[in-house]
């Protein structure tokens, strides 16, 4: 296999983590919201992340990390509960994980006609990826304040 068709690979897989990354950060969401099951929630928040890290190691080994990806900011958040909150930015990271994955996908489409255009979407897309990175962080925070100190 080229390099070229090597480069195209990682960013389908980049592509297909941040669609999984999105369907747990939904998950986790919806357990969230419901203010049940912290456990299961968690659970589907892990997973969430570690595909999150995949994808950006998929980017990075496509050769599209560039010196110029925007700061990670934290999320704030906003008055109301931890379970409401962590809700909210798993909500959050899911529509950040479409974009990137729509990025991903543009980028694959765009493969062997325009390089410039393949590298702005990859960027584009590690950039949503660390912002929802950034985002199931701070919902990892607010889990940990929703579980009592002596569950360990």
């Amino acid at each position: 296999m080229s390099t070229k068709h090597n480069k195209k690979g990682h960013l389908e897989a980049a592509a297909s983590h941040h669609e999984q990354a999105s369907r747990y950060h939904r998950a986790a969401s919806r357990y969230f919201e419901a203010g049940q099951d912290h456990a299961h929630a968690a659970h589907q928040a892990m997973m969430a992340h570690g595909h999150t890290l995949h994808a950006i190691d998929q980017a990075h080994e496509a050769g599209t990390h560039s010196a110029n990806t925007p700061p990670i900011t934290a999320a704030s958040s906003s008055s109301g509960s931890d379970s409401a909150n962590a809700a909210k930015h798993h909500a959050t990271a899911a529509e950040l994980h479409d974009q990137a994955a729509q990025h991903m996908r543009h980028a694959v489409k765009l493969f062997d006609q325009d390089r410039s255009a393949v590298a702005h979407d990859a960027q584009l897309a590690l950039s949503l990826a660390l912002r929802a990175l950034s985002h199931g962080n701070e919902a990892a925070k607010l889990f940990v304040r929703l579980v009592p100190a002596d569950a360990s």
